[in-house]
């Protein structure tokens, strides 16, 4: 008994002490890093010559060479204090001559065995960038959407031309935008930069849950779903009479265990009193009491028709998103009564919804670029996420103005209405919001 308390005790004792090496390794490298981009006692500042990631740079007809990945002590040390290089051979007479204790040249060591490291992609004439396209149907709209917005810069930004790669290893791009999100990949920890993850068209999710690393350029589904039930009132109190003050209004939802829709449920209960509303909640299935009632339906395609079905001649909002082209589907007179929400703006009064997504995408790609080339030439994931974070009021054409910043991830607040035209196959727009 005693051997196997000592056994387990040693061995938490050697955690314990692995996970404080662990944290006096990063604290090395933080304090390196500070070194290396800011300089130590009025020394220039490393980065200022072989740049931001240690990849080097040409300036001048001078090339400071890159450091990245090449922590060799003593090389280090005979180019920081006597000015020769690996090869034995004086620097240049640019090259400065540093002051720095041991310690000091210990942690700028432990950043350059680091540094470099979390930009794959990134080439000195290259960027490669990443979009996941798991339907096929919509992919071509997406590609063609960020190769539209890739074309402004087609000479390359920096030297670096822009490379799109469809479905790559998380190790063979810089960045990821406009990517197709699986039914639950808004909730996986995301590593590389995200940018303008589009959601995938017909599948139901109620959560708004963002990596750190994510920038969304659509409102949080909370924003939708409270549109919704703000365009039933505008539309009821437009048709009703003077008199009349409260709405009936009937909320159908599929019956699922997802945390994000009973939290949405439980606001627009909230708002639907604010806004006079008489709010009954169906659980799928279920018909209308009334002629003429709205009906906002938070459910799947699969079920629509049996839900214009039951809803007598009252409007149905829905979004366009999860209902999808199951509306174009529908008899003519049903499809009119439909009300979607697409939660991003368009370039055109008439569309399918292939052409939105790629309307989306090119807005997701010009973001990108921004942020680009505010980061400059000397580029990394810090350089990118903080451009990205002070992105104010950025107009795309035909979509709107996008910003971000700390704690909020949801670029515009923003979309449009549409009516399903069943008869031609399209969408057409009935007000922007």
């Amino acid at each position: 008994m005693k051997a196997r308390l000592w056994t387990t005790l040693s061995v938490l004792l050697w955690l314990f002490c692995a996970d404080i090496a662990n944290a006096a390794d990063d604290q090395d490298w933080q304090r390196g890093q500070a070194m290396y981009q800011k300089g130590s006692n009025g020394q220039a500042a490393c980065a200022r010559c072989h740049g931001n990631q240690g990849q080097g740079r040409e300036e001048g007809g001078l090339r400071a060479p890159p450091l990245a990945g090449k922590p060799d002590r003593q090389h280090l040390e005979r180019a920081l204090f006597q000015g020769v290089g690996s090869n034995g051979q004086p620097l240049h007479p640019l090259m400065p001559r540093y002051h720095i204790d041991a310690a000091s040249l210990d942690d700028l060591l432990a950043y350059l065995n680091v540094i470099g490291k979390d930009t794959p992609g990134l080439a000195d004439t290259a960027l490669r960038v990443g979009v996941s396209l798991p339907d096929k149907a919509y992919g071509a709209a997406i590609q063609a959407g960020l190769n539209r917005a890739f074309d402004q810069v087609a000479n390359g930004l920096y030297g670096r031309k822009l490379e799109l790669i469809v479905n790559p290893a998380p190790d063979q791009v810089f960045v990821e935008v406009a990517r197709l999100q699986t039914r639950h990949s808004a909730t996986e920890a995301r590593v590389l930069p995200d940018i303008g993850a589009l959601p995938l068209p017909g599948v139901v999710n109620f959560s708004d849950a963002l990596a750190p690393n994510s920038f969304k350029l659509l409102p949080s589904l909370r924003e939708q779903a409270s549109t919704l039930l703000t365009q039933a009132a505008i539309d009821y109190r437009g048709n009703a009479p003077a008199n009349k003050a409260i709405q009936q209004l009937t909320l159908i939802y599929d019956l699922d265990n997802d945390p994000g829709l009973h939290t949405l449920l439980k606001e627009l209960r909230a708002q639907a009193r604010t806004n006079h509303q008489s709010l009954r909640e169906q659980i799928w299935s279920a018909k209308v009491r009334k002629p003429g009632e709205a009906v906002i339906y938070l459910g799947n395609a699969a079920n629509l028709h049996e839900v214009m079905a039951r809803t007598g001649d009252g409007l149905v909002y829905a979004s366009a998103i999860h209902i999808g082209e199951a509306s174009l589907q529908l008899p003519p007179a049903q499809a009119a009564r439909l009300r979607l929400l697409l939660p991003w703006h368009t370039s055109s009064p008439m569309f399918d919804l292939p052409a939105a997504y790629g309307d989306a995408a090119y807005a997701a790609g010009m973001v990108l670029i921004e942020a680009l080339k505010r980061s400059g030439r000397q580029l990394g994931h810090a350089e990118l996420l903080q451009q990205l974070n002070q992105l104010r009021d950025f107009t795309v054409a035909g979509f709107g103005k996008i910003s971000f910043h700390p704690g909020q991830q949801h670029g515009t607040h923003g979309g449009q209405l549409l009516a399903a035209d069943a008869v031609h196959g399209v969408f057409t727009v009935l007000r922007s919001w």
